[in-house]
């Protein structure tokens, strides 16, 4: 696995770990975009740049 992937791997574990340990409306859309970025990154495994 490369840091990326990693990387994504750690977003999701921390998404739903704040997702269970904290309550409130912020923390549960924090916890969405975590859980999202976290996937989308285990997924591709990259980050690029668009084309100029």
């Amino acid at each position: 696995m490369n840091k990326i992937r990693i990387t994504g791997l750690v977003l999701i574990i921390v998404g739903i770990i704040i997702q269970f340990t904290l309550v409130n409306d912020m923390t549960d859309f924090i916890s969405s975009a975590l859980i999202g970025g976290g996937a989308g990154l285990l997924i591709t495994g990259k980050v690029s740049k668009p084309a100029i």
